[in-house]
């Protein structure tokens, strides 16, 4: 039976060899998005990106319907740059890239409405309108919600990594808030337990964060 505490030197050695795999499968990633007819690639780039861009478009003020329409044409666009060869990354990070295709697509979106709204609005407000994006707002934005993926992808290396009840024991305490108390009765744990569970999936986590961040 597996240990209920998070680490092991198994464990250890278990988590750099799927750190491994991760980096190879990124630079496979990359390299199947050059083809056309690699399906896969494409699924896997869009759900790991996808989100990232329509929450991000969200928060800059756009609605659900058009943020997911910006999220497709900046999926699209990367895809079709990134054939054409226009994405080195020896000389950039990809979430720097992918930031600009995004921004730049929001601020079509914003340009398009803004003449639409010129129609029934006078042009103080249309100009309002057009300028409600700032660069540096948008990079806050977009590197905060990045930086919340790669978390989320942190959690999902972990939880791979851990016995089922010590990643519950951290999730229903550091993630859900529950009391210790609550949450050793509800797992049938001590509370020395979940205090040690949410304890060391941190310290993995904080290990594991820079180099997620990386290759993400």
């Amino acid at each position: 039976m597996k240990s209920v505490y998070p680490y092991s030197t198994l464990d250890q050695q278990s988590h750099f060899g799927a750190l491994t795999l991760l980096t190879r499968t990124n630079t496979l990633l990359l390299e199947g998005l050059k083809s056309s007819s690699d399906r896969s690639a494409w699924r896997t780039f869009d759900t790991r990106y996808r989100p990232l861009v329509m929450i991000v478009a969200k928060r800059l003020g756009l609605q659900e319907a058009d943020a997911e329409d910006v999220a497709q044409e900046t999926m699209a666009a990367f895809v079709e740059a990134y054939r054409q060869g226009r994405y080195e990354r020896e000389r950039g990070r990809l979430r720097d890239w992918l930031r600009g295709i995004a921004c730049h697509k929001v601020r079509d979106f914003q340009r398009r409405r803004g003449r639409q709204e010129q129609l029934v609005a006078d042009r103080t407000d249309a100009t309002r309108f057009l300028n409600q994006i700032e660069d540096d707002h948008v990079k806050i934005v977009w590197d905060d919600e990045w930086s919340k993926g790669v978390l989320r992808q942190c959690l999902e290396e972990v939880r791979d990594e851990v016995a089922p009840r010590t990643f519950e024991a951290f999730k229903l305490f550091a993630l859900q808030q529950w009391s210790a108390k609550r949450v050793a009765s509800y797992l049938q744990v001590s509370e020395e337990i979940v205090y040690q569970s949410k304890s060391r999936i941190l310290v993995r986590i904080r290990k594991l964060f820079p180099q997620m961040e990386k290759i993400w």
